[in-house]
């Protein structure tokens, strides 16, 4: 290969440049005509690694760039702005909520600080149980302050007992994470005092203020039965872009794992929430349980996925918590009553029982002692064979209940 001087090698970088830009080559006067093909290959393989490095080196530095900022942010708590955003809450709560609902309002911020959030993954035995049990392993369990005013029947069915005090109740397990959409329905079993009664149903972190009902504290999200959305809201909504709720509505709540978004449906039907800037957007990386609650006495029946959704597309792409049956074994049958298994001996010494004689009762061993051999009719005697020869005992013969003849009416008159 035959070298060129500084200026040529100069002009054909210039042609190469711009046979890149305008996909021609710049023909200057004093251009070599026979230019070696080997150098311009390696010229032009020389500028492309060149132009790689350079965008590399150009996104390294937007990237350090952007990581050295801190994103203010009040949707994840322990952000740096949440001090400033609960002093102006603690104002509003002063100023607008009355009397007894700022009561509430601080218990339940001093109940959060008390009860940090539970944001640990499950343990290997609650795995195991949902591994079990299928969706059946999630059931509603009241708070240990709340028990005598909740009842629970059958896992999912809830029934308030209270009146006039505000009280929810959580699941014991959170929301599963492994599929891309998780879907619960509750429905209004029971509604004898719509007037004053308030129901919500959403979903919150774990442990949620028991005497609150969800949507109004951190990290929760609620529809209440007056038709208001709330998001970490306990300040009266004027607004209301839900319809109202009656006795015999199914409400859904749903989550999208990967984006956290909120979405809700009343009787099979998915709510628009575009009046309001879209659908509530929760943090990531957090536990979520699904909440209801109640201020007055009613009857909610919850479905996880144990039964049929309401809403179709839910089950269609099977939205539920977790499979219908687990992988539990069955329980042995109890059908057979000549199969037990009998020790035939012990290991205890005898010479052991004669220094325990105060601990068995009089004439014990007179009246144990005998012989151990069955025959082969005694073998077949059970339990329940005894039962059957004692009614059989107790019935009347069949001489006793059938007459020779029948009787006379004129007997019968007399």
């Amino acid at each position: 290969m035959s070298f060129m001087n500084d200026r040529q090698c100069f002009l054909v970088l210039l042609s190469l440049l711009s046979y890149g830009a305008q996909g021609a080559p710049v023909i200057f006067e004093d251009q070599p005509e026979n230019i070696p093909s080997d150098l311009v290959v390696l010229l032009g393989m020389a500028i492309g690694f060149f132009g790689v490095f350079i965008i590399s080196l150009i996104v390294y530095c937007l990237q350090r760039l952007l990581r050295r900022g801190i994103r203010l942010t009040h949707e994840f708590p322990g952000s740096l702005d949440d001090a400033a955003q609960e002093a102006e809450e603690d104002r509003r709560a002063l100023d607008e909520l009355p009397p007894n609902e700022q009561e509430l309002y601080f218990q339940a911020k001093d109940f959060l600080k008390l009860n940090p959030m539970n944001n640990q993954e499950l343990t290997l035995s609650q795995n195991l149980i949902i591994q079990e049990k299928g969706v059946s392993a999630w059931e509603f369990r009241p708070h240990v302050e709340c028990q005598e005013f909740i009842r629970v029947i059958d896992k999912t069915e809830i029934e308030f007992l209270n009146t006039g005090q505000e009280l929810s109740i959580q699941t014991n397990f959170p929301i599963p994470k492994e599929n891309e959409v998780y879907y619960f329905e509750t429905k209004i079993y029971d509604l004898p005092n719509p007037e004053n009664t308030l129901i919500s149903i959403g979903i919150a972190t774990f442990p949620y203020p028991y005497f609150r009902l969800p949507g109004r504290n951190r990290i929760s999200a609620s529809y209440d039965s007056t038709g208001h959305r709330r998001y970490n809201d306990p300040f009266p909504l004027e607004d209301t872009i839900f319809p109202t709720l009656e006795h015999g509505d199914v409400i859904g709540c749903g989550i999208k794992i990967a984006s956290r978004t909120v979405f809700w449906t009343r009787n099979g039907k998915k709510l628009s929430e575009s009046k309001i800037g879209g659908h509530i957007k929760l943090p990531k990386n957090l536990q979520l349980y699904p909440t209801v609650g109640s201020n007055n006495r009613c009857a909610l029946h919850v479905n996880v996925g144990q039964a049929g959704y309401v809403f179709i597309e839910a089950n269609v792409k099977k939205w539920g918590f977790g499979p219908l049956e687990g992988n539990e074994i069955p329980p042995p049958l109890y059908t057979k009553f000549n199969k037990d298994v009998l020790l035939e001996s012990s290991d205890l010494d005898l010479n052991d029982l004669s220094l325990r004689n105060g601990d068995f009762p009089p004439d014990f061993w007179d009246a144990v002692d005998g012989s151990s051999e069955f025959n082969d009719v005694e073998e077949n005697i059970t339990l329940h064979t005894l039962r059957e020869d004692e009614r059989s005992e107790n019935l009347p013969s069949e001489q006793e209940d059938v007459p020779d003849s029948p009787p006379l009416y004129d007997e019968v008159s007399r």
